[in-house]
């Protein structure tokens, strides 16, 4: 009995060892797990959080830009009959003071217009033809990647690939991520759009080489107003998140392991129709 008991005590110990070693690592993976969960849940509360403010914010904008709206157009007028009187008497220092007016006017009609945007609406979600909405885009930011010195790259989906989308705003939202990227990128470097087809979604990236997102700034890049620029004003990444979000969809925003910022779209993939058939016009927008 003694010598079963000295042989059978290591096995005891070498099974309570191996226990607990399989305890610890399962408890380790559960830690994981759990602040994994917690991160994500706190990513879910921050989009929550987003799209709350953006609808009270939507739904006061909406009243504030109407009531601009007014007596801006009202200034437009005055201003315009103005001109053509100076013009009569060929009054050369008011006309170039009114060059200056009339500037000012277009850029708060511009903001009007970024504002409006953020108010709620019922956006109709059509088959948009992706490829097509892609060139429209990248043909628009041509003479700003030009200035800049910059290359684009884009890589179309193969074939006739349609999104539940509208595509005068899916374009305006690709063309603001475009100009961002590209004002982001240092001059020489490469701006990339392209997509990845899936079953039953697209995901359509933009990606540039600039020094990426600040941590700190990470998590309120979508917020309305909010941005780091001199001369922004804030609405663009707001609007492009809120167009995204009617048509279904999501907008997301990370850095890149090698170096630059990357805006990801996901939609989902509809049947092909000819509803996007003939050329949209570009849409004015607003870079934030």
């Amino acid at each position: 009995m003694p010598e079963t008991r000295a042989n059978t005590l290591p096995a005891v110990l070498e099974a309570y060892v191996a226990a607990t070693t399989r305890l610890e690592q399962t408890h380790a993976v559960l830690q994981e797990e759990v602040a994994r969960l917690r991160a994500e849940l706190a990513g879910k509360d921050r989009e929550l959080e987003t799209r709350r403010r953006l609808a009270a914010l939507g739904e006061l904008a909406a009243g504030v830009a109407h009531e601009v709206r007014n007596p801006l157009g009202a200034i437009q007028l005055y201003s315009g009959l103005l001109r053509d009187e100076c013009a009569r008497q060929q009054v050369e220092p008011a006309l170039q003071l009114l060059d200056k007016i009339e500037a000012g006017i277009q850029a708060i009609e511009a903001v009007v217009q970024d504002t409006l945007a953020l108010a709620p609406r019922t956006r109709q979600r059509v088959a948009c033809d992706l490829a097509a909405t892609m060139q429209r885009a990248a043909e628009a930011v041509a003479r700003v990647l030009a200035e800049r010195r910059l290359a684009l790259a884009v890589a179309l989906p193969d074939g006739c690939v349609c999104v539940e989308a509208d595509a005068r705003g899916l374009q305006r939202v690709l063309i603001n991520l475009l100009t961002n990227a590209a004002e982001a990128s240092p001059a020489g470097a490469r701006v990339e759009l392209r997509a990845a087809v899936t079953d039953d979604s697209v995901t359509v990236s933009v990606l540039d080489q600039g020094q990426g997102l600040p941590d700190e700034f990470r998590h309120r890049i979508f917020d309305p107003f909010f941005t780091t620029k001199a001369d922004g004003t804030g609405l663009g990444l707001s609007i492009a998140h809120r167009l995204v979000e009617a048509y279904g969809g999501r907008l997301a925003a990370a850095n890149r392991p090698t170096g630059g910022a990357e805006f990801t779209i996901t939609l989902h993939v509809a049947p092909p129709t000819s509803a996007d058939a003939e050329p949209i016009a570009t849409p004015h927008f607003t870079a934030a």
